[in-house]
């Protein structure tokens, strides 16, 4: 692997690192190769590769080399240079001439080289420049025939001047060397093309480009030590203080800002703008390469690279369009081709879009409300005869549809071959522009009926009739993934039409077959019989971890092991998601996401009969990367849990959006929709409906759930942070909402009276704002009877909402859970224990829910069964397991209340064995907040433990206790023995819960 080999979205991460490496090296705290590696994986946990981190530490090897031989030489040349932070405005412009030749107009960066003897100062003099300009050092060798022009490849012209622009080379040469313009302002000799030596802290090399309005210089950022282009303005026939140089000044450092807030890997990236005298600049991401039109000269390209082609343009389009920001002079030009791959094949190097924006932002963008947006404003570039829009022609103002006909007419240059208006002069291609003559020739359309479609919608003469990029980059995606999978399927003995093959089938959602060898190497021992009519009868699914096959093999962590004790990964995430979605089954029990794993029949026996549940969803995912887009291909099985056999499996394959972090386990709910239909049920997912949620929305609100295990208060926590972030990113959702709600309210019922006070407000206020999205939100209303009992004592109101849930809602384990306690704190003991005996099904792996079942028996007098439930649970779980210690303080609870402090005293492993109540009771003070009651806050577990140590009884309590926000605090009041004598007391009756008002049927 080199970096050729690499994506858009790998090479930025490792440029990244790289920049870092390098700005680093300037300061006095440099990072070591090593210790630049260690954060390149810390930033990027899903990214690296042994293949990527060894490509890393070589190219930091050689940054490292090279900063250190530029140091030496910028001691050298110290008092030339400018400072690195001098102000960009006024800064003198040196008027020593230090320029070589002037470059044709066209691209504004990337050099066209000149042989070395049209040079007054060569390369060979300048190392600075020569070490960061691949094709003037390869000039300099002698290595490529053509005047240094690459060699031949797929994706390169042939090694001749053909396709070398007029102008160039020496003549240039020769104007520059005769012009004496004397004492000239620093900003007209720069139009003129005279030479200047820095511009603040860039130190100038030579001419790149130069056009009507200006210049462009190679340049090295000193403070970086890298190569940049610059782009100087110049007005030599204005005066500085004539208003249509100012309103053009002005202009450009307006729009510039609109343009260097694009990002986007297919546009070059624009670094700085300011002033050198009393012309603006801007300081320009620096390319070699070559341009689309020099390719072209080389003939049409292929359907595939005319697809890869398109989609890069369309997407930098794409992005600008959102932005407002409009290109206007789009033409083969201003497309450069960079990071060539003398491979050769189909792939395409990475295209940039170049001279993108500067003076051409959307004039909608800027216009004052009173202007006339009808008309050309003034300093506005019209574009390029041949290439502009028919409304550009006219003189009308240029819109988004005006760069998407100048995409088509690129995408027909490099589909066709040829122009797509051609003339010998620009009137001709003008009229011909606004006679709307474009000729469509048959071959080329037989290769892909698709692209001649699409080209042909991008030149309509109507403006509302072309596709926006956006569209049309869809609809490119879709091609290129659809022709690569026609061109990997396996082979069979008749012969397949790669074209029509391909453009058949949808790239969003493909659905392949159960053969292929990423699935086929999963099944293992499983084997697939006649299993269709068993499909039907599964009533209850547990997702097991999905296995990342891209990622290095790691320990299962298993049922012990809380998610909140370490990051979440990418197959735990889609889990989760499918877990999410499948909830919403109905008269399916779905347990919640858990990492546990299986793989033999056997194991998935074991595991069946430990959760109670009629089949496994498990599998496996990987993502691959197709030229500049990277999938996700998940694959499924359907496991029995009766005998481990396989019932079903698909495979999907999803686009992963670079721009969209996240967004692939919103593409792949729509698993979650086909698992349904084969065991016979309806299921919409979250991805399939018009009002779908923000991609990264859905990522977090997924990494909530999977956080949101009850069992653990910091998992908790950091299931509120992803609820809130999900809020952040897609303000739309009641779910996040809702599920800041409830993570509150479990939060709230565990902490102290101050932190419990405040999860309550939040809880109370995300509820409310929940419910007013959506009324019938499960979460939402399940948030409203809790707060309704747990804090304002409103115990009707939420009997009348769980028995609303409990109609609609019966398989899902927390309506159940909340309910069986509500139902305890009423009285009503067996319907209590068997919603939460039903709360253990559906969820038989938290130990909350197992506990509280539990002490609802022994607050009921079933005391033994409380007793030998806790022991089981305790002893089935491994110390290092904090869940562990719900079952032991229940112990502890049960057994202080029976008065057998030895046991409970064993419970906590006291180190000394006490004797009487006192002795006891002095140790256990010290042990209550490692050893807690329940999770009841801190304020009731001291509550439990005066009312069993203080002498007497003070009525005062219950008022403090009311007042402290503890949500548990009417439940232990009545059912809690503890709390006896105070329950008893006349002034609990205001606190007590009644069932006067309430029937016996929940």
């Amino acid at each position: 692997m080199n970096l050729d080999d690499l994506t858009a979205d790998e090479l930025a991460a490792i440029d990244t690192v790289c920049l870092e490496f390098e700005e680093c090296y300037q300061t006095d705290r440099p990072l070591s190769v090593e210790q630049a590696i260690k954060l390149f994986i810390e930033q990027h946990r899903s990214t690296p590769l042994r293949e990527h981190i060894e490509l890393l530490r070589e190219e930091l090897l050689a940054i490292e080399t090279e900063l250190q031989w530029k140091r030496h030489r910028a001691s050298q040349a110290a008092e030339s240079v400018p400072t690195p932070f001098q102000s960009k405005t006024g800064v003198p412009v040196s008027p020593e001439p230090v320029l070589g030749f002037a470059a044709p107009t066209g691209p504004l960066v990337g050099e066209q080289p000149a042989p070395e003897a049209d040079d007054p100062v060569a390369d060979a003099d300048d190392p600075v420049a020569e070490a960061n300009d691949p094709v003037a050092h390869s000039d300099d060798r002698g290595d490529s025939p053509g005047g240094g022009r690459p060699q031949a490849t797929q994706w390169m012209t042939p090694s001749s001047d053909a396709g070398r622009p007029p102008n160039s080379g020496s003549a240039a040469a020769s104007a520059e060397s005769s012009d004496t313009t004397g004492g000239a302002r620093p900003s007209d000799r720069s139009a003129r093309g005279e030479s200047v030596s820095a511009i603040g802290p860039y130190a100038i090399g030579r001419i790149l480009a130069r056009g009507g309005m200006g210049i462009v210089y190679r340049a090295l950022d000193t403070r970086l030590d890298r190569p940049v282009a610059i782009k100087m303005l110049g007005f030599p026939h204005l005066a500085p203080s004539d208003p249509k140089r100012i309103e053009l000044v002005e202009r450009f450092e307006r729009e510039a800002k609109a343009v260097a807030a694009l990002s986007h890997p297919n546009i070059v990236e624009l670094f700085d703008v300011g002033m050198a005298g009393d012309a603006p600049y801007a300081v320009m991401e620096f390319l070699s390469g070559l341009t689309l039109a020099e390719q072209l000269v080389a003939g049409p390209m292929s359907p595939e690279q005319t697809c890869q082609i398109g989609m890069q343009i369309a997407g930098a389009l794409a992005t600008a369009h959102a932005s407002g920001v409009i290109h206007r002079d789009l033409k083969p030009q201003n497309v450069m081709l960079v990071d060539h791959h003398d491979s050769g094949g189909d792939s395409a190097p990475r295209v940039k879009l170049v001279d993108f924006g500067l003076s051409r932002v959307s004039d909608s963008a800027f216009a004052d409300a009173d202007q006339d947006t009808t008309r050309t404003r003034s300093g506005t570039i019209l574009g390029t005869p041949g290439y502009m829009a028919p409304e550009q022609a006219r003189g009308e103002s240029a819109t988004s549809a005006a760069d998407m006909f100048g995409f088509g007419c690129v995408l027909y240059e490099v589909f066709y071959g040829k122009q797509a208006i051609p003339g010998e002069t620009p009137a001709d291609r003008l009229a011909g522009t606004l006679r709307g003559e474009v000729e469509y020739e048959h071959g080329p359309c037989e290769k892909s009926k698709v692209l001649c479609e699409l080209i042909a919608q991008c030149l309509d003469k109507d403006p509302a009739k072309r596709p926006t990029a956006t569209d049309v980059y869809a609809r490119l995606r879709r091609f290129d993934l659809s022709s690569s999978i026609a061109a990997t399927s396996p082979r069979t003995n008749e012969p397949v039409d790669r074209h029509a093959a391909g453009e058949g089938i949808l790239r969003r959602h493909v659905l392949t077959t159960l053969a292929g060898g990423l699935f086929g190497g999963m099944l293992g021992g499983l084997s697939l019989g006649k299993t269709s009519p068993r499909m039907g009868s599964i009533q209850s699914i547990a997702v097991l971890e999905l296995r990342d096959i891209n990622a290095t093999p790691r320990e299962p962590a298993g049922a012990e092991m809380s998610l909140a004790e370490r990051g979440l990964a990418d197959g735990e995430i889609l889990a989760s998601a499918i877990v999410n979605e499948l909830s919403a089954v109905d008269g399916l029990t779905v347990l919640p996401f858990r990492p546990l794993t299986a793989q033999t029949p056997e194991q998935f026996v074991a595991l069946g009969e430990e959760l109670g549940v009629d089949a496994f969803l498990t599998g496996a995912f990987e993502s691959q990367t197709e030229g500049q887009q990277t999938y996700w291909i998940v694959s499924w099985q359907l496991v029995s849990a009766l005998d481990g056999s396989l019932l079903d499996g698909k495979q999907f394959v999803t686009e992963q959006s670079l721009a969209m972090p996240g967004g692939q386990f919103l593409a792949q709910s729509v698993v979650a929709s086909d698992i349904a239909k084969q065991i016979g049920r309806a299921l919409v997912t979250s991805g399939q409906k018009s009002d779908a949620p923000d991609p990264m929305a859905y990522g977090c609100m997924m990494k909530g759930h999977a956080y949101a295990d009850a069992d653990s208060t910091k998992g908790l926590k950091r299931a509120l942070s992803c609820f809130e972030k999900a809020h952040e990113e897609d303000p739309r959702l009641s779910e996040p909402l809702a599920a800041i709600a409830l993570a509150s309210l479990n939060l709230a019922a565990r902490t102290d009276a101050t932190e419990s006070l405040a999860h309550l407000e939040k809880a109370r206020s995300s509820m409310t704002k929940a419910l007013e999205k959506d009324p019938h939100s499960v979460d939402a209303r399940l948030a409203q009877a809790m707060i309704e009992w747990q804090s304002l004592d409103h115990f009707e109101e939420a009997y009348q909402i769980f028995a609303e849930l409990h109609r609609k809602y019966r398989y899902n384990f927390q309506v159940q859970h909340q309910r069986g306690l509500l139902l305890a704190a009423l009285g009503l003991g067996e319907q209590a224990i068997d919603a939460l005996r039903t709360a253990t099904k559906l969820n038989p792996m938290s130990m909350l829910i197992k506990t509280d079942k539990s002490r609802v028996d022994w607050f009921f007098h079933y005391d033994r069964r409380a007793v030998v439930d806790a022991r089981r649970y305790r002893d089935a779980t491994p110390e290092s397991n904090p869940s562990r210690k719900l079952a032991v303080g229940l112990l502890i609870d049960i057994y202080e209340q029976q008065g057998d402090f030895q046991k409970a005293a064993e419970q906590q492993r006291m180190a000394i064995t006490p004797t009487t109540s006192q002795d006891y009771f002095r140790l256990r003070e010290d042990t209550l907040a490692e050893y807690p009651y329940g999770p009841f806050g801190t304020t009731l577990n001291r509550a439990i433990f005066d009312l069993r140590t203080l002498p007497k009884v003070d009525d005062a309590m219950l008022g403090t206790l009311s007042e402290s926000g503890a949500t548990m605090f009417s439940l232990l009041l009545a059912q809690h023995p503890a709390f006896f004598q105070l329950r008893i007391s006349p002034a609990a009756a205001r606190y007590l819960p009644s069932t006067k008002n309430i029937g016996r049927s929940a």
